[in-house]
């Protein structure tokens, strides 16, 4: 796994999506074809790294992997362009997430592969 998210690392900093060249249209994560207009002429687009909460959920039972980070914050987040992302609320205070409220991407540890013990990170957003 290590080296899978090694060669495509850029996609995780960066919060990396795409534009449609035709309509303009942005999506998150990329498409290989545009869902509003059909055109396959799609360009890599940073995407903004704010947005707002549009609903929320706390998992109780971890996924593989992640069973240290119970209870898990799990948020929809629209980014400023429209886009959607569904992420992790870290470092945020339980009653501070909420419907509505402003969000950022921040880069965390995601986890760490057991094999070669490299720490993978990623995105994940903050409240506020």
């Amino acid at each position: 796994m290590a080296i899978q998210f090694w060669r495509i690392r850029d996609r995780y900093y960066r919060l990396m999506g795409n534009r449609c060249d035709d309509c303009g249209a942005e999506f998150f994560p990329p498409v290989y074809r545009c869902r509003d207009c059909g055109s396959r002429h799609l360009a890599d687009k940073d995407m903004p790294r704010t947005g707002r909460i549009l609903t929320h959920t706390q998992l109780h039972e971890p996924l593989p992997g992640f069973e240290s980070q119970v209870p898990l914050n799990l948020a929809v987040i629209e980014l400023q362009n429209g886009a959607r992302v569904l992420a992790q609320i870290v470092d945020t205070p339980q009653e501070k997430i909420e419907t509505g409220a402003k969000a950022r991407a921040v880069i965390r540890r995601v986890q760490v592969d057991g094999d070669s013990g490299q720490i993978l990170y990623g995105y994940k957003f903050v409240v506020g």
